[in-house]
């Protein structure tokens, strides 16, 4: 029999869309208490977003959390260091490779992540919940560049804590 690889990420998406808002806050409050630099700097990312984006981000910090505990990962506290870290290879890399904003499509977005399937499906997810079809271009790769980032932030800080494992 073929073994069928779990898409935790998938499993964790649907888990969170099937809770009440009462569960998803809950969950929202343990990773604020767990992950205070990384929610931090989500934070202040509200001022770049609407709303709606801006609980896209959140949410997808959190289930992708979850999704990683699902898969009997441990997520420890994202490092201050680490978030900057990321931040600083992320926005060179976007400028360095989005020169030409006509250029920037699906498949631009996803060569630029360091996870492109985890990427990609919290990035349709949020197609669905936000309007990020009828901001500008360049909003729109803001708002995927910081995606891209919670992203890597917390899978560079989960392969750093089992590298040392």
């Amino acid at each position: 029999m073929k073994q069928t690889k779990t898409d935790f990420v998938a499993i964790a998406i649907a888990d969170y869309e099937a809770m009440s808002q009462e569960e998803q806050g809950k969950m929202i409050i343990n990773v604020l208490e767990d992950q205070p630099a990384l929610m931090g700097f989500i934070t202040n990312l509200a001022d770049d977003f609407d709303d709606t984006e801006h609980e896209v981000l959140v949410d997808s910090a959190v289930i992708l959390i979850n999704a990683f505990i699902s898969a009997g990962i441990p997520v420890e506290m994202v490092p201050h260091q680490m978030i900057e870290e990321v931040i600083k290879d992320k926005v060179d890399s976007y400028e360095a490779k989005t020169k030409d904003i006509n250029e920037i499509n699906k498949t631009s977005l996803l060569d630029l992540s360091d996870s492109p399937k985890v990427f990609e499906d919290l990035m349709v997810r949020a197609l669905f919940k936000t309007k990020s079809t009828e901001v500008t271009p360049m909003e729109q790769l803001n708002f995927y560049m910081s995606l891209d980032i919670v992203v890597s932030i917390i899978e560079r800080s989960v392969a750093y804590e089992m590298e040392k494992k």
